[in-house]
């Protein structure tokens, strides 16, 4: 299923991404926050970061895709991240 996934990671910026299901999009979510490291000053912050795309990673995978099969757009935010997931047409 192709969707349109648009992230926001606090204290890193936004970005928008086609992608062919969920499980792309969970890749690029949490590749993203692998990628911004180098953005924080300290570790502690960035591992707040990386937990809490962690934990929208999962969301995507049980009511995000339920939400998707019906057809309908997802959002989630937890602690600075923001991830919304639309169906785009074939």
């Amino acid at each position: 299923m192709a969707l349109w996934m648009t992230w926001d990671l606090e204290g890193v910026g936004t970005a928008s991404q086609s992608v062919e299901g969920v499980e792309e999009a969970a890749r690029w979510l949490v590749d993203s926050a692998e990628r911004s490291r180098r953005a924080f000053d300290a570790e502690w912050q960035w591992r707040r970061l990386m937990d809490s795309a962690l934990r929208v990673r999962e969301a995507m995978f049980d009511e995000g895709r339920r939400a998707l099969e019906r057809g309908t757009p997802w959002d989630s935010e937890y602690e600075g991240v923001k991830v919304r997931l639309s169906p785009r047409a074939a």
